[in-house]
């Protein structure tokens, strides 16, 4: 409490000493306003303008007369006649006859269409098939009350020459069959006695053609190349048409 008096204290002082400082200057300054100048101001010296020369003007020429050239006239070609143009002559048509529309017919009932002719199909012609290379026939049928069955024969050339190495094979409807081979005399043999008796086929057959069965070749699907010779074995051996062993001749080339 006792610095904030002592702080006011002190400003008051300060703003005393201004103050009186500024009373004292004011009359100075107005004593130094009104006082006399010691000097005597010199006096200025104020610039007249020269008055400039005005310049006469010069008299203008009178334009001379500057004669101006006439053309010739050129001579204008004389115009020539000009053809009249040509009157392209304009076809009239000539106004065609409108048909007189003829009268339509009363429909009548709808006849029925006619069925369509059957087409001819063509049958194609038969080719002629060469004839197989051997001929089969059957030479003689024999009893044989041994109890076997089978068919035996002779494959020769043309000429009756032996023909070995030929393979003939016999079939049946209900059985597949089996083949055997020329031998070097031409003399085949194909026992039956394992199948029951019935009718049978023999033919000369391409051995490479045939298929197999147990490790022997069958015979009702190979190619043949002879004629089909059918056969007939009987079962008992005692009838007058009794035939347990068929003979079969084949003739080749």
């Amino acid at each position: 409490m006792g610095k904030r008096l002592i702080i006011l204290a002190a400003l008051f002082l300060v703003w005393g000493a201004v103050a009186c400082s500024l009373t004292r200057l004011g009359p100075q300054r107005q004593a130094r306003a009104t006082a006399t100048p010691s000097r005597t101001p010199k006096p200025t010296f104020t610039a007249t303008a020269t008055p400039t020369r005005t310049l006469t003007p010069s008299p203008t020429p009178t334009p001379t007369h500057t004669p101006t050239a006439t053309p010739t006239p050129t001579n204008t070609p004389i115009a020539t006649a000009t053809p009249p143009p040509t009157e392209t002559p304009t076809l009239t048509p000539i106004p065609s006859e409108t048909p007189t529309p003829l009268p339509t017919a009363t429909p009548t009932a709808a006849r029925p269409k006619p069925k369509p002719r059957p087409t001819n199909t063509p049958v194609p012609r038969q080719t002629n098939t060469p004839p197989p290379p051997f001929t089969g026939k059957i030479l003689n049928g024999y009893p044989n009350c041994s109890g076997y069955r089978g068919v035996t024969g002779q494959v020769r050339h043309a000429n009756g020459s032996p023909y070995p190495g030929v393979a003939v094979g016999v079939w049946s409807d209900a059985w597949e069959g089996k083949v055997s081979v020329s031998e070097a005399s031409g003399k085949f043999e194909l026992s039956l006695s394992d199948v029951p008796a019935g009718t049978f086929k023999v033919a000369v057959v391409k051995l490479e053609t045939c298929g197999e069965r147990d490790g022997r070749h069958t015979a009702v699907n190979c190619r043949r190349t002879s004629n089909v010779v059918t056969i007939t074995i009987t079962e008992n051996c005692h009838d007058a048409n009794a035939s347990q062993v068929a003979e079969v001749e084949f003739a080749g080339p």
